[in-house]
């Protein structure tokens, strides 16, 4: 016996039906959910009237970031395709009618509308000349189907479900690197680490941030260049920073040797150099000056590799290192935060002698540190 539930008055014979063999169907208290295969959906949104013909919001937005990311996720990994995302579908009718296997059973979405997910569908409706029907067979998309009030429901929340959402950043993502879940797990005396945004106090009182552990790290990372101190210097740096795990910069500063005691070392290292730059005079900072203001993680970079015995930067993280860490950065490091300041200003001066851009805007460029840097 065929399974129907409808909210059309008129004939169902008269609307647009979209025809599936679904792997698992169920209904729910508010609407239907179903399995299907990308390549099932290969010819729903293949169509050039498609968004017309399913009343999409949107028709397909092309080469956006957003549809590249989603094709090679199609075509590299297509388990995980149907598991980042669901189709949304209104409908005025879904009938079930039972098969005999293999066959299965068959799926009529009659009179179908495209509340949400358009751009997965023209993704999967594009692959089909590229990959096998094999391929799109082995991505399983979950499709919610809706008709009756809750129709109109899916379609009022969807249509601003943007308003609810909060992105998701590079930053959400470093709790899958292995090494800073070891990090974390570390003795931290009387205070703790933790990675993740919206985290301000730990149970001790003193937590590490994630931002101050970059930059901190950044600043006494073994790294010969100041690459890490200048992304490390904005929130969109520090952003790609995080963002390419397998990147030689972002392996110099969170590998499988890091420890909180080298944690802690470089922080007050970072911090210490910074209240130094932070309590200069004013008159320091006019002119050519503005580069304390402007580059303040330049600084605090360079000046950690001028000291006298120099930082083993190589031991860090090293719990048993025999170097007077405390003494040289409580002792020496301010001294050689001033006069580092002072030098990197007047070779600033030497090597852009006929400015002609703000300092605001020249200062912070990794080009003019390259230079400063040498």
């Amino acid at each position: 016996m065929n399974s129907i539930f409808s909210s059309a008055e008129r004939p169902l014979s008269t609307e647009h039906v979209l025809s599936l063999r679904p792997l698992r169907v169920a209904q729910l208290t508010r609407g239907w959910a179903v399995d299907v295969t990308a390549a099932d959906l290969v010819h729903v949104a293949a169509p050039v009237d498609a968004a017309r013909r399913l009343w999409a919001g949107r028709g397909d937005l092309g080469d956006t970031e957003a549809n590249r990311e989603l094709a090679r996720m199609l075509e590299f990994r297509p388990g995980d395709f149907g598991a980042a995302g669901h189709v949304v579908l209104g409908a005025d009718a879904v009938e079930v009618q039972p098969g005999v296997r293999p066959f299965g059973d068959s799926l009529h979405i009659i009179g179908p509308e495209c509340i949400d997910g358009m751009q997965r569908l023209k993704v999967i409706a594009a692959a089909r000349g590229r990959l096998t029907y094999d391929h799109l067979q082995g991505s399983v998309i979950r499709l919610e189907i809706y008709c009756g009030p809750e129709r109109e429901r899916a379609r009022r929340v969807y249509d601003v479900a943007d308003r609810y959402l909060n992105p998701s950043t590079a930053q959400d993502r470093l709790i899958r690197c292995p090494n800073i879940v070891n990090l974390m797990r570390g003795d931290w005396e009387k205070g703790d680490f933790d990675p993740r945004r919206g985290m301000t106090t730990g149970p001790h009182g003193q937590r590490f941030s994630m931002a101050d552990v970059t930059s901190a790290l950044a600043c006494l990372s073994p790294y010969p260049r100041p690459v890490a101190a200048h992304l490390a210097a904005t929130p969109q740096g520090r952003e790609a920073l995080w963002d390419d795990r397998d990147a030689p910069v972002y392996q110099s500063l969170f590998h499988g040797r890091m420890t909180p005691v080298g944690v802690m070392r470089a922080v007050e290292a970072w911090r210490s150099a910074h209240s130094t730059l932070q309590a200069m005079p004013r008159k320091s900072r006019q002119g050519y000056g503005h580069l304390i203001e402007y580059a303040p993680e330049l600084i605090c970079w360079k000046a950690c590799r001028s000291l006298s015995p120099p930082l083993p930067l190589s031991s860090l993280h090293d719990p048993k290192s025999d170097f007077a860490w405390v003494r040289a950065i409580e002792r020496d490091l301010p001294a050689a935060t001033v006069q580092t300041a002072e030098r990197l200003v007047a070779r600033y001066q030497a090597v852009r002698p006929d400015r002609s851009r703000p300092y605001k805007a020249e200062a912070p460029e990794l080009g003019l540190w390259m230079e400063l840097a040498e």
